[in-house]
């Protein structure tokens, strides 16, 4: 599934708004990321960057970092659609990305991944959609179609406790597997609308925090594993994620959260 770039170096993937046995019956729904940092053990592994998010209440409006941006649009509260804009240093903005969202039933229906555009007025060049159907309250099963519509690929979602718990994906020749492990804190975005509705929008989050990932392939039959290690605040929000590389021992990049 293609993605929209979203905290810097990641991409749209999941999210979730709501948690569990760190509910209280009076929670605290301002408490909102202001800031998101990501830092680099070498220039190898990536560039450090920092982004920033607009709020309107307790829905998102924007993220910015350097040469980059991200803006919302929300119908009632749900998201419809997020717009990637490339920023020169002027400022000028140049769209890269869109995403477009419907939904059904207050469910999410479809995804409709577009770029390659000539300027902010014209038409994507390349489309990607998927549709998802409801198959059970634990399952959520979806097609993924070419601009043409023709039919590209397959896969399914399991989901435990408001989080995905696994990811079956068949496109051509190629199959894999990817399980999730959670803690049980709070996630960061557990309070801006409209995330909660989407389905594998940003790597990494979900209705809590992931400590482990396991992707097995047709290309890599050998599991891959990834850990995750947090830091909190006082109330229950991480401060700081630590991603390990397949050996465990070594890290890829942290991630440091203002609120």
């Amino acid at each position: 599934m293609k993605k929209i770039l979203f905290f810097s170096a990641l991409a749209l993937i999941f999210a979730s708004c709501s948690s569990d046995d760190n509910s209280t019956s009076e929670e605290d729904t301002s408490i909102l990321p202001k800031t998101i940092s990501f830092i680099f053990p070498n220039e190898q592994l990536g560039t450090n960057s920092t982004g920033t998010l607009v709020y309107n209440g307790n829905k998102i409006v924007s993220l910015t970092r350097e040469h980059l941006k991200v803006v919302y649009t929300y119908e009632g509260n749900m998201i419809t659609k997020q717009q990637q804009f490339d920023l020169d240093l002027q400022g000028n903005e140049e769209k890269s990305k869109e995403v477009v969202y419907t939904y059904e039933n207050g469910k999410l229906k479809t995804r409709v991944f577009k770029e390659g555009f000539s300027d902010n007025n014209s038409e994507a060049l390349s489309i990607d959609k998927n549709v998802y159907t409801y198959v059970s309250n634990s399952l959520v099963s979806y097609i993924n179609y070419s601009a043409s519509n023709i039919k590209q690929g397959e896969g399914s979602l399991e989901l435990k406790d408001g989080n995905i718990i696994k990811e079956i994906r068949n496109f051509g020749t190629s199959k894999s597997t990817t399980t999730y492990e959670y803690d049980t804190k709070f996630n960061v975005l557990r309070n801006v609308l409209g995330f909660d509705l989407l389905f594998n929008e940003i790597d990494g989050f979900g209705k809590n925090n992931i400590t482990k990932t396991t992707r097995i392939s047709t290309e890599f039959p050998n599991p891959a594993v990834y850990l995750k290690s947090y830091m909190y605040n006082e109330n229950g929000y991480p401060t700081k994620t630590t991603l390990y590389d397949n050996s465990g021992t070594s890290i890829e990049y942290e991630i440091k959260y203002t609120y």
